[in-house]
């Protein structure tokens, strides 16, 4: 791709702000994903990327330094793979308005970061790939695995304080993971995830609270197949006992380097497993 401007190794946009990743090698055993040495990228090494792959997506606005800072506590807490942060976002005058409103955008952005998951598993077979969502980029995260090829999944994938509707449907995603599907929510987010989403509207298009405030609900008239893709959602609801690792149920509680290095880490590398099934059906 042309026409790259780094802002740092693992954040990559074009000109025309489009979104974009090149964080794949042709020679992955020779260069760094960013095109750089690999000595001379810390998180898209060849060390990380033989050992898999994490991808982040922030919220509205494009800061993502809420990625980071989850990023840095996803690497104290043991996750040696690359860690990517994917811009999806229109920027910061797209705050609210157009990043929550340009869903034909969004779909497109999710069917890139997509296409780039497949040429991973392609390219670096058996690697684990774990994907990240936070607000809105926790709706992003879903449809980029609606994106995925047939036969082509992510191992894990965190939506955390998600800005979809409660009843949206993930069967469609879940199809794509292979493992677990955790919704990380809080009932004290009430300004971005109750107020903010009634009058703006989900990322998919709904004037109501979300589920990164309640969570998700069983959606009606699933079929048996799709019932059984759920079991393999987990939910987080957020507890008082969760501020002794950093989350204090606000916005970025999931995202702080002390919750992503005790809770979520652990739970990418496959150690732990946290949260409730979604629904009486599920074990």
């Amino acid at each position: 791709m042309d026409n790259h401007a780094f802002s740092s190794p693992l954040e990559v946009r074009t000109r025309q702000q489009r979104p974009r990743v090149h964080f794949i090698p042709a020679d992955p055993l020779a260069w760094s994903a960013d095109g750089r040495l690999a000595h001379k990228s810390r998180y898209l090494s060849h060390a990380r990327l033989e050992k898999g792959m994490v991808l982040s997506l922030d919220g509205v606005g494009g800061y993502n330094w809420l990625n980071r800072m989850l990023r840095w506590g996803l690497r104290d807490g043991g996750v040696q793979a690359a860690i990517v942060i994917y811009h999806w976002s229109v920027g910061p005058l797209g705050l609210w308005v157009s990043d929550l409103m340009l869903r034909r955008r969004n779909r497109a952005a999710a069917a890139i970061l997509a296409e780039y998951i497949a040429e991973y598993r392609r390219r670096m077979p058996g690697r684990p790939v774990t994907l990240i969502g936070h607000s809105a980029g926790g709706g992003i995260a879903a449809w980029v695995l609606e994106a995925l090829p047939d036969g082509c999944q992510v191992d894990r994938a965190f939506l955390l304080s998600p800005a979809l509707s409660p009843r949206y449907n993930l069967a469609r995603a879940l199809r794509a993971v292979r493992d677990r599907l955790y919704v990380a929510y809080s009932w004290t987010d009430i300004s971005l995830m109750a107020i903010g989403t009634t009058l703006f509207g989900t990322i998919d298009g709904r004037h109501t609270p979300c589920a990164g405030l309640i969570g998700f609900r069983l959606p009606e008239g699933l079929s048996p197949e799709d019932r059984e893709a759920y079991r393999k959602v987990r939910q987080i609801g957020w507890r008082p006992r969760m501020i002794r690792d950093g989350n204090w149920g606000d916005h970025t509680g999931f995202t702080t380097h002390r919750y992503a290095c005790r809770v979520l880490a652990p739970a990418v590398l496959g150690l732990s497993d946290p949260g409730e099934p979604l629904g009486p059906h599920a074990t």
